[in-house]
């Protein structure tokens, strides 16, 4: 009897990571179902292997770049494409790998593919993480015997998650860049450039405005106290990350993101189209409904949507439909829905996703640009104003030096 170590997702959409014993992997996934749990990963454990090939720990493995998985799917479809068998064509990709995390995460596919292991076996011992919706892909693929159109498809999903993170980047890149030099403009006017200039007023025994006294005071206040502003800022972003880490106050920090009125529509959208293209991939390859669904479950990064896809597997699992279940989640927009309906009734759901995926892609596209185009005036205008108090706090006292002049 073999044992087996698994990653399953409950009733409630949390994870469960354990270990059990069965005679094959078939009678294994059947045992977690009968539990009430959905496999997500299933991986059969020997002696002396429950580490990588550098003895690193599993809970260690980091987790290959999204730009990095698509190249390397993109290329070994091409190849495959073109008649080379698998094991050579891990070859080729090994020896024109120009990053060394990709020769080797290559390399230990070959290793393990010569050894006479599946791909999706080798992909599950490899020595850093892949996504499991990418595993149950490859796994339908290489079951159906059709890996060469299922790497197709999986490149294209890969390839279209990048491009939609790179647009992302790419729009936020200008107001960061312009929120950062802006702080560093201010911070040099309150550290350097106000006190030199009161400190004329001072020797001149002339009575300061009251703005300029606060923006002094405030200046007096961040040169004596940066070390701790900066400790005390530090200290919130690491108690940020840690209530993040767990997973009751990640689940109540993801529902307060969604309850923001201007950040809701974007994080709706853009969770509805990685999840609608990753359920859609899924049942092209092959994998069966409710299994789909659940690994689905895992590219949602917001948990209150992970739950309530969660939720609709265990519905699927009552005999309901995917359009029904998908209506009483109260996630997913309109659009979709119809989308969704529609395909189950025509027979093509996987399709229907497929379409509604794009959408939601070209949506989140629009939103983060239109989102962009509110941002830079407000940081303009924030910004301006904040300079021009400080401008004035050391304008007023020169002011007031003429007026007595004259």
């Amino acid at each position: 009897m073999a044992v087996f170590e698994y990653k399953a997702l409950n009733r409630r959409g949390k994870t469960q990571k354990g270990m059990l014993e069965s005679d094959s992997e078939r009678l294994a996934r059947q045992q977690l179902r009968d539990q009430g749990l959905t496999p997500i990963a299933l991986q059969e454990i020997q002696a002396k292997t429950s580490k990588t090939a550098d003895g690193s720990a599993k809970f260690l493995q980091s987790q290959l770049a999204v730009a990095d998985l698509a190249l390397f799917t993109r290329e070994l479809h091409t190849l495959l494409d073109a008649g080379t068998p698998l094991n050579q064509a891990l070859k080729a990709l090994t020896e024109q790998a120009e990053k060394k995390v990709m020769m080797r995460f290559i390399r230990s596919l070959h290793a393990k593919v010569g050894e006479g292991y599946s791909l999706t076996q080798a992909l599950q011992k490899a020595p850093y993480k892949v996504p499991s919706d990418y595993i149950a892909i490859i796994q339908a693929g290489e079951h159906s015997g059709h890996l060469t159109e299922v790497m197709s498809r999986l490149a294209d999903t890969i390839e279209q998650r990048e491009q939609l993170n790179k647009k992302l980047k790419t729009a936020l890149i200008y107001p960061v860049l312009m929120v950062v030099v802006s702080i560093a403009i201010v911070l040099f006017l309150m550290v350097y450039v106000v006190p030199k200039v009161v400190t004329v007023f001072d020797n001149m025994q002339q009575t300061l405005p009251p703005l300029t006294q606060g923006l002094l005071t405030t200046s007096d206040f961040v040169q004596a106290n940066w070390g701790w502003i900066g400790l005390a800022l530090i200290s919130v972003w690491l108690l940020y990350r840690w209530l993040l880490s767990r997973e009751k106050s990640r689940y109540r920090i993801h529902q307060i993101w969604l309850r923001l009125p201007g950040a809701r529509k974007f994080l709706l959208y853009s969770a509805a189209a990685r999840w609608a293209r990753t359920f859609g991939v899924l049942l092209a390859s092959g994998v069966p409904v409710r299994d789909a669904m659940a690994i689905s479950a895992e590219v949602m990064t917001l948990e209150p949507l992970k739950a309530s896809v969660m939720n609709m597997v265990e519905l699927v699992r009552q005999g309901k439909s995917v359009h029904y279940s998908m209506q009483q989640s109260k996630v997913f927009p309109p659009l979709l829905l119809n989308l969704v309906g529609t395909g189950e009734g025509k027979g093509q759901l996987h399709s229907m996703l497929l379409r509604g995926a794009q959408h939601y892609e070209n949506e989140v596209e629009n939103a983060a640009s239109t989102l962009v185009s509110l941002i830079e005036p407000i940081l303009i205008m924030v910004m301006g104003a904040v300079v021009l108090v400080i401008v004035l706090a050391i304008m007023l006292p020169i002011f007031e030096m003429n007026q007595m002049i004259g």
